[in-house]
């Protein structure tokens, strides 16, 4: 599938500035002024911010033992909601999967 998102602001040497991002499959195809593409989906982004993935290396998950407080699940689906693609889980658990 290629997407096309239209205008959003992109962190380019310093500054936020408006641009076109052409994705196929999931891959960075084009990015720039103006593209024109034969996009199945096109999204208006004006006024938003276009980022990859964010990263969090310090995240309680807190499966096994303390699951009343969160779950895999649970807080994966909020890392993910806010734009985080990798996580690392906090081995502080009950009982502890390394004792190292």
């Amino acid at each position: 599938m290629r997407m096309l998102l239209k205008g959003g602001l992109v962190y380019d040497q310093g500054q936020l500035v408006p641009m076109d991002i052409e994705v196929t499959d999931g891959i960075v195809t084009g990015r720039g002024q103006a593209i024109s593409s034969n996009a199945d989906k096109v999204f208006d982004c004006r006024g938003l911010a276009v980022f990859p993935g964010f990263a969090d290396v310090h995240v309680h998950l807190r499966e096994p033992g303390f699951s009343y407080k969160e779950t895999i699940e649970t807080g994966t689906r909020a890392c993910a909601r806010g734009g985080y693609t990798v996580v690392g889980a906090m081995p502080n658990l009950n009982p502890a999967p390394d004792s190292d």
